[in-house]
């Protein structure tokens, strides 16, 4: 009807088609544009400081607090911990069916719960932070360094923190963050021999720099006048005056001053929490990122420029150099991307030229765009941004969008050639077609819905290739009925045209040669529906000889170094160990940037890059670019060989970016139990397993051996004759070595903390504590004072290692690192296996499960499974609507059957692995390849005397639905086949899944639905028979 009407009245299909051109336009202006899908915050850190306290102490004071307030909360889906000797670390993982609105109240319930768990906490313990942007790549990331030697790098901390102001009012920016800056500190190194000289404790010197702190309010005069603020002048309002602060005041009117028994200075704070090296000198990165669905090429480019001027307008020496900018790898990829759907477009107008004529290829070539700039204002709408998974979508969809016009446009050419006016081609073709188009559709949308109902973090990447697909074909559904239809009638040429150019190229040849086939297959029905249903066989066969795979890596000029020294190190041992990395890698010719964080993890320039490390003092990663993302995996393999000869010392690894979600290790054994002792010995006998693999690198448990401690066994009796106890003890020594917070100074808006502890140099080293001395309580100033070991025996005894749970229960997780390009399931299965051979006995109450990448990808294929049955039911549904007979329905699932068995035999054929990619486009080619079916069947149904089961008009059925069934078969295929030149590792496996299912299945629906057919109808006619004749009465 709604084609009639545009046919009758050519100002409204001009209308539609101008309104739909420039809306299009308008939403393309406005429509986001970046490499990947935003990663959805599903994943935040707790990071609680407990100064002192040993792991087990920490276990039972503060995280299993914080772990039982944040049970609580449903929306949590695991909780993992880690509890080290002065510190909890709380990993949380939300459940993969939240939205975003949903996870931010979540993240607000978790905010409560810690408030609440902090109640608990005892005497010392810091307020837990929380930090929900862990799993955030940088659009940008900059690093900040000078060629000036010796610059404070006081200097180069409060440039960084003033660039990141600077970022975060920039437009478009979602939030900055400053890695490896310098937090300043005033220093009070007190000597201890002039400190008991004259009686004093660090004590007397922090209470006194206490009660001298400036920013004590004083109130405010009140009256019928007016109000007048009162400040205190203090002694101190800049660091340089705290020196004269007065300690202590004697009877003979002598004053002790703060210099007279201390050192002051405004330095670094000592020793750093982190550190940044970069391109080899000490440095800042400063990360930024910018808000989602926006266009990044473009925002990238105006903060590039943006950051040049900002640069420009210093005068401190200091260099602003972008070292990772997300802008170009969109705009390589969108290209890239681009290029491909030209070329698949290309292919098919190529295609429907030489099949159909130029006409009819004019026809459908028009509706490519109209289609794509629809689809694209839905993307707009519904907040889909461009990226390389939703236009690679609109190229899957590109193959299959055109079948409904393809179809459209040669019934009603034929309708045309028949003799039937132009209006009333239009009627009879749609009314035709409705049907079998609105199954098709419909079909194909169910086999694509499991991926795009796919939840958590898979989903969000994998969804918007479903997403854009049924998107495309949905509106190609509208324009197949309302638009094609008049754009034929009017371009279309009369009956009597005839040759290549108007008709398309017609091969006698082969169209005879499908006859013949066609009427063997009606000859001998059953002999032909089991030679179809061997090359499905071979199909099935082959299934379990594919190698199983999660997301496969990708070529980037991208890769980053991580390395673990071991525990007990200090952060300046770890620096000298990454200095060294650093001009080793420099000389690989192929590595063409590296910057280094020691300290904490890196700033992730990747999506899928999960911050997990904070505090760590043996820690150091490195972010690596490579000349040629080509040679990438090689510099890998290379770097690791020569990092693991070159430093035995260090854990090495050397990373590539994969894709998907964020995986911490490929090979994972977790292993649950109560006691440490036993978690430890279990995890190394699977790390011994694990490190038998040959393609495995490394290995780490999360339970190991830890570094000796200095034990004190305090003499109870001595101690109170001192004056102390064991609490006061203990302050006293973490003040004397550590020192400990005073007051705060203000420079101008700087707050300078100011930290007393008794002067390093004098107090360092292994026999620090046996040199440790304090006044004895009301003693004799000068004379009267105690030495540690007099009051405690210090004894080096091991210490605790650190105490890893999960949801309540302590784990050990066992991680294995393999060789680049070696498939996690491979060397899974030699793992399995192993242990099968030679089982690990396990205590009572201890078991494992594994983890990792083969975790993640049961997870995701258990989402994909999940909704299938709901979706068969549907296709089920679909198919006996269409058909109308539970026997064709039958024959419609039978084909769909033999699809994906003949996806897994083309993908077996090629030898990619079976990733969960071609386990996506497995289950998209069944709705793709019923199509062919669908059109024989219904066509078979329309034609009376096929419908009684003539072998003669049931294979003029056939070849006369043939013509659009090959050209929309080969019009599919060479959509998807930019994806499978391509090369690489993500899309070819995808792309032939699907391709190669469609292409070998329209060969099955040739030979296996007309005898099927043929088959259903004699039977039907034999039970109609029999009927009759026992009852007497004729069926209709």
């Amino acid at each position: 009807m709604i084609a009639e009407k545009l046919y009758d009245n050519r100002r409204y299909l001009t209308l539609v088609l101008v309104v739909i051109i420039a809306v299009s336009l308008n939403a393309f202006q406005q429509l986001g544009r970046q490499e990947d899908p935003t990663m959805p915050n599903f994943v935040a850190t707790v990071t609680t400081v407990f100064p002192g306290a040993t792991p087990d102490r920490v276990e039972a004071l503060v995280t299993r607090p914080i772990e039982e307030e944040l049970r609580q909360i449903s929306e949590i889906q695991d909780i993992t911990s880690v509890s080290n000797a002065g510190i909890s670390f709380i990993n949380l993982r939300l459940t993969d069916f939240l939205d975003d609105a949903e996870m931010e109240v979540t993240w607000g319930e978790i905010r409560d719960a810690l408030a609440a768990a902090s109640l608990l906490f005892p005497e010392g313990a810091h307020e837990p932070i929380f930090d929900d942007d862990r799993l955030l790549s940088y659009t940008t990331i900059v690093a900040i360094s000078s060629q000036q030697e010796g610059l404070p790098s006081g200097i180069k901390s409060r440039a960084a923190h003033n660039f990141a102001d600077f970022a975060r009012n920039f437009p478009g920016t979602r939030l900055a963050h400053v890695y490896g800056d310098a937090d300043e500190e005033v220093l009070v190194s007190v000597d201890q021999s002039k400190l008991l000289s004259r009686g004093l404790t660090l004590g007397d010197v922090m209470r006194a720099i206490q009660s001298a702190d400036p920013k004590r309010p004083a109130g405010q005069t009140q009256g019928t006048g007016n109000n007048l603020l009162i400040e205190l002048h203090s002694q101190f309002d800049h660091a340089a005056d705290l020196g004269r602060l007065v300690i202590q005041t004697s009877r003979d009117g002598s004053v002790t001053r703060l210099t007279d028994i201390a050192t002051l200075t405004k330095q670094p704070k000592a020793p750093a929490s982190a550190i940044v090296l970069t391109e080899g000198k000490r440095g800042i990165l400063v990360g930024v990122a910018a808000q989602p669905n926006l266009q990044f090429d473009r925002w990238s480019h105006d903060f590039a420029q943006a950051i040049k001027t900002y640069a420009a307008t210093r005068g401190d020496g200091l260099d602003f150099e972008i070292t990772y900018d997300q802008g170009e790898y969109v705009t390589n990829r969108l290209m890239s991307v681009l290029i491909n759907l030209i070329v698949g477009v290309g292919l098919v107008i190529t295609v429907l030229f030489i099949t159909l004529g130029w006409r009819a290829a004019l026809v459908v070539s028009l509706i490519l765009p109209l289609c794509a700039l629809t689809s694209l204002t839905i993307m707009q709408l519904i907040g889909m941004p461009l990226h390389q998974m939703s236009v690679t979508g609109l190229i899957v969809a590109l193959g299959l969008l055109v079948d409904g016009s393809i179809v459209m446009t040669d019934e009603l050419r034929k309708r045309l050639q028949a003799g039937s006016s132009r209006r009333l081609a239009i009627k009879e073709s749609v009314h035709r077609l409705r049907v079998p188009l609105l199954a098709s559709t419909g079909t194909t949308v169910l086999t694509f819905l499991p991926l795009a109902l796919l939840p958590g973090p898979a989903g969000s990447f994998m969804g918007s290739i479903a997403t854009a697909v049924i998107i495309m074909l949905l509106t190609s559904l509208v324009l197949a009925l309302a638009i094609t239809p008049v754009l034929a009638a009017k371009l279309l040429p009369d009956g009597d045209r005839t040759g290549f150019l108007a008709q398309g190229l017609t091969i006698p040849a082969l169209s005879e040669r499908l006859a013949r086939a066609v009427d063997f297959t009606l000859r001998a029905p059953k002999a032909a529906i089991f030679a179809s249903l061997m090359l499905p066989l071979v199909g099935i066969l082959a299934f379990p000889t594919l190698t199983a795979q999660f997301f496969p890596g990708t070529d980037r000029d991208q890769l980053y170094i991580q390395v673990k020294l071991a525990d007990g190190r200090s952060i300046d041992e770890t620096v000298a160990v990454a200095q060294a990395m650093d001009e080793s890698v420099r000389q690989f010719s192929e590595v063409r940037r590296i910057d280094w964080m020691v300290g904490e993890s890196a700033p992730p320039f990747y999506y899928n890059m999960y911050r997990k490390m904070d505090g760590v003092s043996t820690w150091a990663e490195a972010l690596v670019l490579t000349r040629d993302p080509k040679q990438t995996d090689q510099v890998i393999r290379d770097l690791q060989i020569k990092l693991d000869r070159e430093f035995p010392q260090a854990r090495t690894v050397v990373r590539g970016i994969d894709q998907g979600p964020p995986v911490s290790a490929p090979l994972e054994i977790e292993i649950f139990g109560s006691n440490l002792d036993t978690l430890r010995e279990l995890g190394n006998l699977y790390r011994e397993r694990m490190a038998k693999i040959p393609a495995v690198t490394h290995t780490n448990a999360s339970i190991l051996g830890a570094p000796p401690k200095l034990e004190l066994s305090v003499d109870e009796t001595a101690l109170k004759t001192a004056g102390f106890d064991v609490a006061s003890l203990a302050a006293s020594v973490g003040t004397s070595l550590s020192g400990a917070i005073g007051a705060e100074i203000l420079e101008g808006t700087q707050r300078l903390p100011i930290r007393v502890r008794l002067d390093r140099l004098a107090h360092s080293g292994s026999d620090a504590l046996s040199r440790l001395q304090t006044p004895v309580m009301g003693g004799q100033p000068g004379s009267d004072y105690i030495a540690l070991p007099s009051i405690t025996d210090i004894h080096l005894v091991p210490s605790y290692s650190a105490i890893s749970r999960k949801n309540g229960e302590r784990i050990n997780t066992v991680q294995a690192f393999l060789v680049r390009g070696v498939l996690p399931e491979e060397a899974l299965k030699q793992l399995q296996q192993d242990l099968q051979d030679n089982p690990i006995a396990l205590p009572p109450g201890y078991s494992i499960q594994f983890g990792g990448d083969a975790d993640e990808r049961a997870a995701v294929v258990n989402y994909i499974v999940a909704p299938l049955g709901l979706i068969l039911s549907a296709l089920l549904a679909t198919m006996l609507l269409t058909f109308n007979s539970w026997r064709l329905t039958a024959v419609g699932l039978l084909v769909c059957f033999c699809s994906m068995t003949l996806s897994l035999l083309a993908i077996e054929l090629f030898r990619y692995p079976f990733g969960l990619q071609a386990l996506i486009g497995v289950i998209g080619s069944v709705g793709v390849s019923i199509n062919a079916a669908i059109i024989i069947i219904t066509a078979l149904q329309l034609d009376p005397e096929a419908r009684e089961g003539n072998p003669v008009a049931m294979r003029a059925v056939v070849m006369d639905s043939s013509r659009h069934i090959v050209s929309t078969t080969i019009t599919t295929f060479g959509g998807f086949l930019p994806l499978i030149l391509e090369g690489g590792q993500f899309w070819p496996p995808f792309a032939m899944a699907i391709a190669g299912g469609v292409l070998l299945s329209t060969l099955i629906s040739f030979f296996l639905v007309p005898p099927a057919f043929l088959l259903i109808t004699r039977s039907t006619h034999k039970i109609g028979a029999s009927v009759e004749q026992a009852t007497g009465v004729a069926t209709p």
